[in-house]
């Protein structure tokens, strides 16, 4: 359900938080309907939120969000594409956005904004910034539970290639890259790390230690409850498990930080071209990219020169990051030879 947001008086925004807190449908007087935005969200719900409330209230704009999975997004676009029902993409990493500018579904806008971007990414927007712009960072890295290993008697492993020990057999969660796109940026990691060949001769070695091939990046609770205290994935999340109290810890991997990148796009045909430039310029902004983490606790990195990131996150500065080839891995045919890879060396149901 579409969640709308607008610039009111003090009175009438109370009455939309409350609003907002059951649930219920807005009604759009058609009087209203020069000054709107609708924008599929691939955030954090409360994210999305925060972020859309405070561009609605800057440039009194009529503002609502859906917020969707990357893939359900991509799947939605295509689905509308002679017909758009929203106007930006905003969230979700960046290979769909590169999908869906090769098909055709991105407007062209090259935000002035760009400029802003940390110059590691100035080649990647030289190439694809007519039609998508990077937005945050998730740096990959290993989580572990600290007093199940303890009780096992087991170090924390520092590199991938720890993770190959015969100690922690059965004890690593893996995100399925099916059905995961965490699960597929640890293949591109590894194939940029080492070559294809190297790196799924790694994957095969590692099959005999993983415990679960888990649904979701996101599905933590097995590593919080120390069911399985070792999981490969997004380092912002092992910071929000820390948050809550659990005893996790996330370990940037010594060979090197691979990536993913969040991006935001304006879908082709909009009906609010205008709006949506805005809110691109806006969602570049320093002020944009510090609600994440000052506001609903997500610390995913951003990307501009002059936003801070949480005192809680390694900044990008120094992390040792890899130089991924998004374009790469983000085509289909890639995607579609690495997938089919996979399943034949883990034979994963």
């Amino acid at each position: 359900m579409p969640i709308l947001l607008k610039s009111f008086n003090k009175k009438v925004r109370l009455k939309l938080t409350a609003l907002l807190a059951i649930s219920t449908p807005f009604f759009v007087p058609n009087a209203q309907a020069e000054g709107k935005l609708t924008v599929y969200c691939s955030m954090l719900n409360e994210t999305c939120e925060e972020v859309l409330k405070q561009f609605s209230q800057k440039y009194d704009i009529e503002t609502k969000f859906v917020r969707h999975s990357t893939g359900t997004a991509l799947g939605k676009i295509k689905a509308e594409k002679s017909n758009p029902q929203a106007d930006v993409w905003y969230g979700g990493t960046l290979e769909p956005h590169l999908q869906a500018a090769r098909e055709g579904l991105l407007a062209s806008y090259r935000s002035p904004r760009q400029k802003e971007i940390m110059p590691k990414f100035k080649k990647l927007t030289d190439q694809y910034g007519e039609f998508t712009s990077v937005i945050y960072l998730m740096e990959l890295g290993i989580g572990v539970n600290t007093a199940k290993l303890e009780k096992l008697g087991v170090n924390p492993p520092h590199c991938f290639n720890d993770l190959l020990k015969p100690e922690y057999k059965d004890l690593v969660i893996y995100p399925d890259p099916r059905v995961s796109g965490t699960g597929y940026s640890i293949i591109s990691t590894l194939v940029q790390l080492w070559g294809e060949e190297k790196a799924f001769d790694y994957l095969k070695k590692l099959h005999a230690n993983v415990a679960q091939y888990t649904k979701s990046g996101a599905a933590t609770s097995k590593l919080t409850t120390g069911e399985s205290p070792i999981d490969i994935g997004f380092m912002n999340m092992y910071v929000k498990e820390q948050e809550k109290g659990a005893p996790i810890l996330g370990i940037s991997t010594c060979e090197g930080s691979g990536y993913a990148l969040g991006a935001s796009s304006i879908i082709k045909d909009t009906r609010n071209l205008d709006n949506a430039k805005l809110f691109m310029d806006w969602a570049l902004s320093k002020e944009a990219q510090e609600i994440a983490w000052r506001n609903t606790q997500s610390y995913q990195l951003p990307t501009n020169i002059y936003a801070k990131p949480s005192p809680k996150v390694i900044e990008s500065s120094k992390l040792k990051l890899l130089d991924m080839d998004f374009a790469r891995f983000g085509s289909p045919t890639e995607s579609k030879h690495l997938l089919e890879k996979w399943v034949e060396i883990t034979k994963s149901e």
